[in-house]
């Protein structure tokens, strides 16, 4: 802990990353499939008209990794490095950096309490600062990247010249960095206001990847006739379990993997073709998988209590037009997604 001289950033930097250790051990884990995690892509395209609720939540503490990027953005490697090599040559380079995971957790006034005080929070971002309410009350969101600045360059790509000449390659400084942390790195983070509404957001930003995930949360919620999402709890082997009791961790011992349901998937061929139009470092194209994108209608859950203005109303995701005949699966065999290539230089 510092000390009494301590800056404000200093001391909030570790109680952040104290409540993100907190709310991993007790996160439940999930895996969104690269046919789940396009559909949520797909719904997306227009913000949820809803306002944000928590019943939207599937568990109150949650990790989710998607198969496929959810978003991404590009920097070039010289402000990447700026300040950290002054004096040195920088060699001209773009590098796209994928969003794959998202955790989260419940905020509220009682979850930012130290030794029966409070903290007062604040934020600063997006060309905004101010300060968070004390009761507030809402989604804490992290988002991650895989680790590995510049994991999607070819390793000899030469990023940097010392003083004395030796060359720096994108190899050697993942390699350094593979041998330290976890194999995903925090990226940026967010809170979602409960009962706010959501609008447009700009490309590669936090608030376009909320919706995202507020998305994929929705899918997973529809049951019945609606049912979009089918959820299968993988058990973890033991000694992982073991290894993690050991840690704290106390949420349970499986992972839930997201798919999209057999009647809504399509075609493997839409799929693979998809699939190739994609680079691997950003969101995946879906122009042949979903030809009209599946789109929210927003739904009156008590038509009676309509006309007083005493209803309730929630987002419902309409099937678009997906080719394919239902039922059939939408990719065979098992793939391992590294988000390894960086796009062409012309996308």
């Amino acid at each position: 802990m510092p000390g009494v001289d301590a800056s404000a950033e200093s001391i909030g930097s570790i109680l952040l990353t104290r409540s993100e250790h907190d709310r991993l051990n007790r996160a439940e884990l999930y895996y969104a499939t690269p046919d789940m995690t396009a559909l949520a892509l797909a719904a997306a395209a227009t913000p949820p008209t809803e306002p944000m609720t928590l019943r939207r939540l599937p568990s109150e503490a949650g990790m989710i990794v998607f198969g496929e990027p959810i978003g991404g953005y590009t920097e070039d490697v010289a402000a990447v490095f700026a300040g950290a090599l002054a004096g040195n040559s920088v060699a001209p380079a773009v590098v796209t950096t994928p969003i794959v995971a998202v955790s989260w957790s419940v905020w509220s006034p009682q979850a930012v309490a130290l030794d029966q005080g409070s903290v007062r929070w604040t934020f600063r971002g997006q060309g905004r600062t101010g300060t968070i309410p004390p009761d507030f009350r809402g989604v804490w969101l992290t988002f991650y990247s895989p680790r590995g600045i510049f994991s999607g360059l070819a390793p000899e790509t030469e990023i940097a010249t010392m003083p004395d000449g030796a060359v720096i390659t994108a190899g050697a400084i993942d390699a350094t960095r593979a041998t330290h942390g976890p194999v995903l790195g925090w990226d940026n983070e967010m809170l979602l206001r409960e009962g706010a509404a959501f609008g447009p957001a700009q490309p590669d930003t936090t608030e376009l990847w909320s919706h995202v995930l507020y998305t994929a949360w929705q899918l997973m919620g529809h049951d019945g006739k609606n049912q979009w999402a089918e959820v299968e709890d993988v058990p973890r082997a033991r000694a992982g379990q073991k290894r993690d009791r050991r840690q704290g961790i106390t949420a349970s011992g499986a992972v839930r993997i997201v798919r999209v349901h057999p009647g809504r998937r399509p075609s493997p061929k839409a799929a693979a073709e998809d699939a190739e139009a994609s680079t691997g470092r950003r969101e995946p194209q879906w122009s042949c998988r979903w030809p009209v994108r599946p789109y929210r209608r927003n739904t009156c859950m008590n038509p009676r209590a309509h006309g007083a203005g005493e209803c309730e109303h929630e987002d419902r995701i309409v099937p678009g037009h997906i080719k394919g005949p239902e039922g059939k699966p939408l990719r065979t065999g098992s793939t391992v997604h590294l988000w390894d290539s960086q796009p062409a230089a012309e996308a």
